[in-house]
Formats: structure tokens, sequence, C-alpha cells
């Protein structure tokens, strides 16, 4: 996937964040269901400087939701 890409899909999970933070109250299940939004697009940056601006993207939508790993 490309950066542009790569953003409007990480755009798509963080709205869709806190539906899911309310969908699966037990954490264990969260994560899960946020694994399997969250994984395709860690997988899917081919560079490893868009792997880094996932990872980033992706720590800063928890933290602002106030998710901890």
């Amino acid at each position: 996937m490309d950066r542009q890409e790569l953003d409007a899909r990480l755009d798509d999970l963080q709205r869709k964040l806190p539906a899911l933070l309310d969908d699966y109250a037990d954490e264990e299940d969260f994560w899960a269901a946020f694994g399997e939004e969250a994984d395709p697009l860690v997988d899917g940056a081919v560079l490893p400087e868009d792997a880094t601006h996932v990872e980033v993207r992706i720590e800063a939508m928890l933290a602002e939701a106030g998710v901890e790993r």
C-alpha cells in the first residue's frame, strides 16, 4: 500500500475506534477486533518509513482514546 492509502485506512480506523471500544468492553475482545483492523495496515506498509508511520499513527490514536497496550 502507498502512504496515501495507508493514511486513508488509518483515518477510517481512527473513526471506528470509539465504536470498537463500545462494542468490545472485554479487553481481550477489543484487542482481537482492533487487530483485525490494524494488522493489515501494519502488514501493508511496504517501505520501512511507512511501517514506522503506521505504528506511530496507531499508537497516537490509541493514546488519544485513552487505551494502553
